[in-house]
């Protein structure tokens, strides 16, 4: 909305925003509304990612304290697209100055999702492995230093959880699927991509069982067919895609739906095996870690490891033609949103 700046509570703050995104998420969120009756008439206002500068603060110590600090924020309902942005003070992740806004808010939208997607499933390997291995290591430690030493980036691949093991990335082709082809790619593991598994069934399986599949456009959900090309041991990671937190219509199959999961046989063996990554749950749940990953993955950007998709960068005045290009040529990269081309102010909080 245009008007003027909003009154903030001691705990909030106010971001001048520098840059934003809309991307696939915003697509399917104004579908998702388009096609929602009692959703149609609300007011909605995309993006779910900004960098930014706090001018305004709360009367809080906390919120005192970020003035004039350059930060990232995820907004789970979106209200990126604005000027300005009112948030609480324990939502915001400070950056260095030095770091580019256009990057880092689309490491926000694609990197993120991938590294924490791949990452979701290390804990559950070291624990599993973990018996037995101890002997092991002390026997490995002088022949691991020579390999960090001689060979620096082979030595990290080596101790990363991904290394030599199967992975099956559905929709490959989108931002997310991109990214975690880039960063499974670098982790050593042998990367195998489709957009769709129904359609390609036959010749995923014909690779080898996965010990990974990451489905980011929603296929696993009640489909029994992930449990047939996934080893004993494997997992499946489901990237909730929407801010509203719903999933695509489940596939029809044999079996008993109850709460939005197959109850059949196999549907109880792939959801034993799921793991649901939500961005925002993850913000939510550990925001020290979510900041230190993100720092890390700027790390990446910086030496040249990484390289987030810009699909074009639009002002205000240009954002209806970015959306509907964005749409209709399939979403392969996120647009970037520069608030300050208009000569009025618009707030969102």
């Amino acid at each position: 909305k245009d008007g003027k700046l909003p009154e903030l509570s001691e705990d909030e703050v106010l971001i001048r925003v520098d840059a934003t995104v809309i991307s696939t998420r915003d697509c399917l969120e104004r579908i998702r509304r388009d096609t929602t009756e009692d959703l149609k008439d609300d007011v909605w206002v995309p993006g779910h990612e900004i960098v930014g500068h706090v001018v305004r603060a709360g009367a809080a110590m906390e919120a005192k304290s970020l003035m004039d600090k350059r930060i990232a924020a995820v907004l789970p309902y979106g209200g990126g697209c604005s000027q300005y942005v009112s948030i609480h003070a324990n939502d915001v992740i400070v950056l260095p100055d030095e770091a580019d806004s256009n990057e880092v808010v689309a490491l926000l939208s694609t990197y993120m999702t991938a590294y924490q997607c791949l990452e979701s499933v290390a804990d559950i390997e070291e624990a599993k492995e973990e018996e037995g291995e101890e002997e092991a290591k002390v026997g490995e430690a002088d022949a691991e230093a020579e390999a960090i030493s001689s060979n620096k980036d082979d030595a990290e691949q080596k101790k990363s959880h991904l290394f030599g093991k199967n992975v099956l990335i559905i929709d490959s082709g989108s931002p997310v699927g991109q990214a975690l082809i880039n960063l499974a790619t670098n982790a050593g593991a042998t990367v195998h991509t489709v957009s769709h598994l129904i359609s390609h069934f036959n010749a995923i399986r014909w690779r080898g069982a996965m010990d990974l599949i990451i489905d980011v456009v929603g296929d696993s959900d009640n489909n029994p067919s992930y449990y047939k090309i996934m080893k004993t041991r494997g997992r499946l990671v489901r990237v909730n895609t929407t801010s509203c937190e719903k999933r695509y219509v489940p596939h029809a199959v044999a079996g008993k739906i109850e709460g939005g999961k197959d109850t059949s046989y196999y549907g109880r063996v792939i959801n034993d095996k799921a793991i649901d990554y939500n961005v925002f749950h993850s913000f939510n749940d550990d925001k020290e870690e979510f900041a230190e990953d993100l720092a890390y993955l700027h790390d990446l950007r910086q030496i040249g490891k990484i390289e987030p998709k810009l699909f074009s960068q639009v002002g205000f005045d240009e954002l209806g033609e970015g959306w509907e290009k964005l749409i209709a040529e399939g979403g392969n990269g996120v647009v970037v949103v520069s608030p300050w081309k208009l000569g009025f102010t618009t707030v969102h909080g």
